[in-house]
């Protein structure tokens, strides 16, 4: 082990930046269901939650009893002049994989099955490390890697997908909601409420940590002596002090620019690297992939009349009916303009970055926010066209296949959350803490 290679934390474990300005400050001492926000930002950085292990464990274990049903049973069938049809949540995956939608099907597996199924056993496995007295490393190591299934866990988003595909296939057939489908929206509610009761600086402040040990004791703490916090507006990089993106310790750097995390074995840098690139390029190819992903077809329907393609704005079009209309500017709004904001956004927040511009802020703070919540939903139309496609296959009176443009609709969805990642929000903040430091 290489002692030399740990940053030293900070004494003070109330003292914290923000994650969206890096804005210095002191966590107060809340009371339950209370939450602390940044003064500058207004970003939320904790909400103290009570009992929070074991709510979070009757939680998980209601939601994996019910995500095992969700995904063996049908989730539903089709009839029409005496021919049925069926599919469960992996058969839509299944019949993009068999049509050559490889990419897709991958995509659609993976948000609506496999990361679900990894959020709620690795959910089950952390608050079961955390009731031992000495929470082990490997709690921590799940801990950190928690986030990336929760954010690409899609099951509410699914489910809104397929109520936009009953609507699209009521017009040739009878639907008959599955089991599953009742399931899922329980799950639902299950998940939402269990990432809602679950308390990750609880165990964090027990978690043993990845820094060598020396005489019994972890890596000699930074003192806070020197620290100005009221009024100065100083951030944590001022300070010579990094934020871990997985934990949220602070601590000083053994090296100008990075060092590991004592606590969590996280790489840890003042901003990420190479933030604004990373962004441009993963945004650039989403504004590419965005033109043919409007133009061409993303699903092509097969009957006794002939053979017929839609767009994206065609399918908005088919659903608008007196009874359709709210699920038509669901879709129109989740795959036309959806994905379009955030590509006007993300520029303009990468341009007011690139100009050093301090007006405003806490309104760009409130748009990355914005775009970051959002860009998931854009997936809807990618499970309406998955399911409807996987559906209606009452061969020889009708079939419905995937089209070449949900290939370029699901990179332009991916690609944009790429971006939203990859970009740093505290580099909106960075001109103004230089201002605000040097008249302070």
């Amino acid at each position: 082990m290489q002692h030399e290679l740990y940053n030293q934390a900070v004494a003070d474990p109330t003292l914290i930046a923000c994650p969206h300005c890096d804005l210095l400050q002191r966590l107060p001492n809340l009371t339950a269901a209370a939450s602390a926000q940044c003064p500058r930002c207004n970003h939320e950085l904790w909400r103290r939650r009570e009992d929070s292990l074991n709510r979070t464990m009757a939680l998980a274990t209601a939601a994996a009893a019910l995500y095992v049903v969700a995904n063996t049973v049908p989730m539903l069938g089709l009839t029409v002049v005496g021919r049925e049809a069926s599919t469960t949540v992996i058969g839509g995956a299944l019949h993009l994989w068999q049509n050559g939608q490889l990419a897709v099907a991958i995509l659609v597996l993976f948000t609506a099955v496999i990361a679900p199924g990894l959020q709620i056993v690795a959910m089950l496995a952390i608050v079961l490390g955390a009731h031992r007295q000495s929470i082990a490393r490997w709690v921590g190591t799940l801990l950190r890697h928690h986030a990336i299934t929760q954010t690409w866990s899609m099951v509410e988003v699914m489910i809104l997908g397929v109520l936009v595909a009953l609507v699209k296939i009521a017009d040739y057939a009878t639907v008959i909601p599955g089991t599953a489908l009742f399931v899922l929206g329980a799950l639902i509610v299950l998940l939402a409420a269990m990432q809602a009761s679950f308390e990750p600086r609880e165990i964090w402040e027990r978690t043993e940590w990845a820094s060598p040990l020396e005489g019994g004791t972890a890596v000699p703490p930074t003192s806070t002596e020197g620290i100005l916090l009221s009024g100065t507006g100083l951030t944590g990089m001022q300070h010579a002090l990094q934020r871990c993106e997985v934990c949220g310790l602070l601590s000083r750097p053994v090296s100008e620019e990075e060092g590991k995390c004592p606590r969590c074995g996280e790489t840890c840098e003042f901003r990420k690297r190479a933030s604004n690139e990373r962004a441009w390029a993963f945004l650039i190819a989403a504004a590419v992939c965005y033109i043919p992903a409007n133009v061409l077809p993303v699903l092509t329907t097969t009957t006794a009349a002939g053979t017929e393609s839609d767009t994206i704005l065609q399918g908005v079009v088919l659903l608008w009916s007196p009874t359709g209309w709210p699920l038509s500017l669901i879709v129109l709004v989740a795959s036309i303009m959806i994905p379009s904001a955030k590509i006007v956004t993300l520029g303009y927040l990468l341009i007011a970055v690139r100009r050093g511009s301090v007006a405003n802020n806490e309104q760009r703070s409130r748009l990355y926010r914005t775009v970051d919540f959002i860009g998931r939903w854009s997936m809807v139309d990618v499970f309406v066209d998955t399911f409807t496609a996987a559906l209606v296959q009452l061969q020889p009176l009708m079939s419905v296949e995937p089209g070449p443009g949900l290939v370029f609709f699901a990179a332009v969805v991916v690609l944009t959350m790429l971006a939203v990642e990859s970009f740093d929000p505290r580099l909106i903040w960075d001109a103004a803490s230089t201002t605000e430091a040097r008249y302070a």
